[in-house]
């Protein structure tokens, strides 16, 4: 219960950034292009969202030199999480 609110923030961080990700591949799908931004950071958030999920008592200010390389991990793979979302969506753009 200490970490309710930790928790609840990953919950919601995650189903917000699914959403947004959700909405870049539906816009693909219907109109045909789709929001370079969305496609490269919304998996950023979800990842974000499940570290916080599965170690909540990191959610507040990283004070020490390993707190903070581990968001600098986190977010290294959330970017690559990111560039395979958008690899996907787009792989010719990769190819030019």
């Amino acid at each position: 219960m200490r970490n309710l609110k930790a928790r609840l923030l990953a919950i919601i961080l995650i189903a917000v950034f699914a959403g947004f990700t959700y909405y870049g591949w539906h816009q693909l799908r219907t109109e045909g292009r789709y929001s370079l931004k969305l496609a490269a950071f919304a998996p950023v958030g979800i990842v974000g969202g499940l570290f916080l999920l599965i170690f909540p008592a990191r959610a507040s200010k990283p004070v020490t030199t390993g707190d903070k390389i581990t968001v600098v991990i986190v977010f290294a793979i959330g970017l690559v999480a990111g560039l395979c979302n958008w690899y996907l969506m787009d792989p010719g753009f990769f190819h030019r």
